[in-house]
């Protein structure tokens, strides 16, 4: 069967981008699988996760994400750009706002900026967003403080004085979602340092995924909590900084996110 896709990335938070909006490409029980195949970057196209665009009876796309590892994830904000993008460039009377359903909620979306090539999205988040506790990591060596936050998928935040740079993430990430204080869920880790009361730099370890280039929800996940812990502020548009570029994120009465989304190519595979 041959499939058509584009490959659009966040930030360098690659994706693969599939409409289902007509008919299904991939059967549903070989999408988890379908997500370890072509996610491979050695081998086959290579991204953080696949994305299935389908349609939805509560908003006016539906937007799954399945995991290199194949797992399903329950939202993916760099990913709700490159959806938003890519149903820009599917649909020729180019909406400038709609909505998107994921599965712990409906995403209202404006397109800021469009062209061919890449796109300047805002989301206002309508899903769960909030601080749900605060503990300490329990997972081999590790003694970190984190603040919990459900933005649809979980999150343990970690402000650290220790330059994130300087962490063996992929280690370390690893031990934190797959400690048993986040069975069976597990979970995304943030790893940030604070620069001031409306900038930030992080590096994330995305459940699934290992180490990505930039995460929306993790971006959403730190401002929640920095504004909770009284050290980002609240009703001003705070920048995350990380390795793919920056986010900025502005907490009042709802959650806005603003940020790129660009094509890198488009094509057709064989499955």
């Amino acid at each position: 069967m041959k499939i058509s896709f584009l490959k659009i990335h966040g930030l360098g938070n690659d994706f693969v981008v599939i409409n289902e909006l007509n008919k299904v490409q991939v059967p549903e029980k070989q999408k988890a699988k379908f997500a370890e195949k072509y996610c491979n970057r050695r081998f086959f196209i290579g991204a953080d996760g696949i994305l299935f665009v389908q349609k939805s009876s509560k908003a006016n796309i539906r937007m799954r994400i399945f995991n290199p590892d194949g797992s399903e994830a329950e939202n993916c904000v760099n990913g709700l750009r490159c959806v938003s993008f890519a149903y820009s460039l599917w649909n020729q009377t180019k909406p400038k706002n709609f909505s998107i359903e994921v599965a712990k909620g409906i995403v209202q979306v404006r397109l800021l900026k469009v062209s061919k090539t890449n796109a300047e999205v805002e989301l206002t988040y309508l899903g769960k967003a909030e601080v749900e506790f605060e503990g300490k990591i329990q997972a081999h060596h590790l003694n970190y403080p984190f603040v919990f936050v459900n933005v649809g998928n979980p999150h343990a935040v970690i402000f650290t004085q220790k330059p994130v740079s300087e962490l063996d993430l992929e280690k370390e990430g690893h031990d934190i979602e797959y400690s048993s204080q986040f069975k069976p869920a597990r979970t995304n880790t943030e790893f940030v340092n604070v620069v001031s009361k409306t900038k930030v730099n992080m590096r994330v370890h995305e459940r699934g995924a290992c180490e990505t280039q930039a995460c929306g929800s993790g971006s959403i996940a730190i401002v929640l909590a920095g504004i909770n812990k009284n050290i980002l502020t609240k009703n001003k548009w705070i920048e995350v900084q990380q390795p793919g570029g920056s986010l900025f994120i502005k907490v009042n009465e709802t959650v806005l996110l603003k940020g790129p989304a660009e094509l890198v190519f488009s094509g057709v595979l064989d499955w």
